[in-house]
């Protein structure tokens, strides 16, 4: 689970900011990775965040491919808020 180090102060605005880097995640790298949102309806009040899952069948290079790709998409999407 990854979540933003900083809030913009909106969740709203914290949701749409992980979604912009799944959507480029994946359009960009092929990597599928979920932006996980919260309902209202939710007893635990866990942060905005992406969820990485893997399994036995992901290779190392496929760990090193989702970093790689997160890292930079992230970097270009969140350069106005750091």
């Amino acid at each position: 689970f990854l979540k933003l180090k900083k809030s913009t102060g909106s969740s709203n605005t914290d949701i749409d900011l992980l979604e912009t880097i799944a959507e480029r995640v994946l359009k960009e790298d092929s990597v599928f990775i979920v932006a996980s949102k919260r309902s209202p309806l939710d007893r635990c009040k866990l942060p905005v965040g992406i969820r990485l899952f893997m399994s036995a069948g992901h290779t190392d290079s496929d760990i090193s491919k989702v970093s790689s790709s997160l890292k930079r998409v992230s970097a270009s999407v969140l350069s106005d808020y750091i």
